[in-house]
């Protein structure tokens, strides 16, 4: 099968390093702290669905009790499904999002297969439905309870905290934010519970701060004051079942290497600080209350981000036009021009110089400053011409999230990595939209180093890293572009890597088929209709059904040389 571009290169041995290195990161910190419970993490299937990676995820947690979280039904269902095949039994499947009466009775049927499933109230309301889907699916004994599942519901509460973060993903946290329920309420919950006689299936504290915090003393401060939640819950409010405190997943990634924790793009910290940062806080909340609960980690995007990259494919490169028509030595000349027009007459203001004639001057003077600003950005244009390099991509389709959140990710040429790339680059996608260029780079940066296009050397491509998480779900059809060709690579014992898999991106037919087009009929019968009265269905046939089974990538385009 031939290679079609744009591609995802996934390396699963990433992916394994990722989580290994979290699990080896929280057992050294309980050890190091004398933190009497464990540590059990799971991954949000929102943040890549791609079954390879889920399965993958599952397969390489199998050691360590690394389970699923899922926010949806159909996460639900893909990460049973997982589960099944390769996870311990033991492995949580955490149950997030709000829920209808399917989403509670979907997961009290995990439950009564086998899954460690733990139902998250999102909203007080939950608890009603939780309550009468149990009742119905056959909880209370009953004359029919053999043809019920008889299972009793785990129950957690996701906690809204008063903890705040700055920055873009700061704004769905603290006590205006969107998720979750105050402590006061939380309590309410417990006390509901209680009058029940149910306190035993409260199991599970949640919170989360959102993704990507900057530092550890926001880690430190909101594990602190949920864990100051879970005991007023185990020795107030009579939730002595309780066993986990879930600590979201707030682990961020460095996405532009400083290290400096002072925007949403960098983390001030590592995989050893930042389990170190939750097990300190929780111990020292803890240890005066007598409970030392499990610790689970929702960590998504610090785990798989790393594992993957995208390739693109450089189609070719156009200079930027520069915003002024006047050359260098033109604004030289008018600069001359305006500093020897109005020379300064001998004895100055004393020899009769108006007013006026000193507002000219002045006037003079800004005009000149103003045409020596023009002739330093005109030097430096001189310098550094800036070409616009269309790319085979859709910005909407492969990495959407800098369309939506501004989310820089590192970008670098992986052709001729023996040469200097000398070319100062923005990038433009194929889509008709105005959005679809890219011309914010890492570090500030408003252009990308790219080799010159010479189509006797091959094809020249470019690598976004740090892109496997949620780019694949947000992914839109603007203009019916699809996704990637997806190639999985494997290292073996020698050093050598092995092409596992390729599989190409959706063709264009079965992205027409997402709109509700009947393609069969509305599309291609309805062109051969007109083909064979135009007597051309001979030539047309050919050009529809290649059109259809290809995908909408350019194909075997020739670069011209850049200038």
């Amino acid at each position: 099968m031939k290679l079609k571009f744009p591609m995802i290169l996934r390396f699963p041995d990433v992916l394994r390093h990722r989580l290994d290195a979290l699990h080896v990161a929280f057992a050294a910190a309980i050890k190091h702290t004398g933190y009497h419970s464990a540590y059990h993490g799971v991954f949000p299937v929102k943040v890549n669905q791609n079954e390879a990676v889920v399965q993958d995820m599952v397969r390489f947690g199998h050691e360590h009790d690394h389970g699923l979280e899922a926010s949806s039904k159909p996460d639900l269902l893909t990460a049973m499904s997982c589960l099944l095949t390769r996870a311990k039994s033991g492995a949580y499947l955490v149950c997030n999002g709000y829920k209808d009466k399917d989403y509670v009775a979907l997961t009290l049927a995990a439950r009564g297969m086998g899954f460690s499933a733990v139902i998250v109230l999102e909203m007080e309301e939950e608890l009603d439905i939780v309550v009468e889907q149990s009742r119905r699916l056959g909880v209370e004994p009953t004359i029919e309870q053999s043809r019920r599942l008889g299972v009793e519901p785990a129950i957690g509460v996701r906690a809204k905290l008063l903890t705040r973060l700055p920055g873009h993903f700061g704004s769905t946290a603290g006590k205006h934010g969107k998720f979750g329920i105050l402590a006061e309420r939380i309590y309410e919950v417990a006390r509901k519970l209680k009058v029940l006689n149910k306190q035993h299936w409260l199991k599970l504290l949640h919170f989360h701060v959102d993704s990507m915090i900057p530092s550890t003393d926001i880690v430190f401060k909101a594990a602190s004051e949920a864990a100051g939640i879970y005991c007023a819950l185990v020795n107030d409010f009579g939730a002595e079942a309780m066993t986990t405190l879930d600590c979201g997943g707030r682990l961020g990634v460095d996405y532009d290497g400083t290290r400096s924790g002072n925007s949403d793009m960098p983390v001030a910290y590592g995989l050893e600080e930042y389990a170190s940062s939750i097990v300190q806080a929780v111990r020292l909340k803890c240890d005066d209350n007598g409970v030392h609960p499990v610790l689970c980690m929702e960590s998504g995007r610090a785990i798989a981000s790393h594992h993957s990259m995208i390739i693109l494919e450089a189609l070719s490169a156009i200079p930027e036009p520069r915003d002024d028509s006047e050359t260098t030595e033109q604004l030289h000349a008018k600069i001359h021009e305006l500093a020897t027009k109005q020379q300064p007459r001998a004895g100055g203001v004393a020899a009769g110089m108006s007013s006026s004639h000193a507002l000219d001057i002045k006037k003079q003077g800004i005009e000149m400053y103003k045409l020596g600003k023009k002739l330093s950005k005109s030097v430096m244009a001189d310098a550094t011409i800036i070409y616009n390099y269309h790319m085979n991509l859709s910005v909407f389709s492969l990495v959407p999230d800098f369309w939506g959140i501004q989310q820089l990710l590192p970008m670098m040429p992986v052709s001729r990595l023996h040469e200097r790339p000398t070319c100062m680059a923005t990038l433009v996608d194929l889509k008709m939209d105005s959005d679809g260029k890219i011309e914010k780079f890492i570090g500030g940066a408003e252009t990308l180093p790219l080799h010159s296009l010479d189509p006797a050397v091959g094809g020249h491509y470019v690598a976004v890293f740090l892109s496997s998480t949620y780019q694949e779900a947000l992914s839109s059809k603007h203009n019916l572009f699809g996704g990637p060709s997806l190639v999985r690579v494997l290292g073996d014992d020698d050093g050598e890597f092995i092409l596992d898999t390729v599989d190409l991106g959706p063709v264009t037919e079965e992205l027409i088929g997402t709109m509700r087009y009947n393609v069969k009929e509305d599309i291609g019968g309805v062109i051969e209709e007109r083909a064979r009265k135009k007597q051309v269905w001979e030539m047309v046939g050919a050009l529809v059904e290649n059109g259809l089974n290809t995908m909408p990538y350019l194909v075997n385009y020739q670069p011209p040389p850049t200038a």
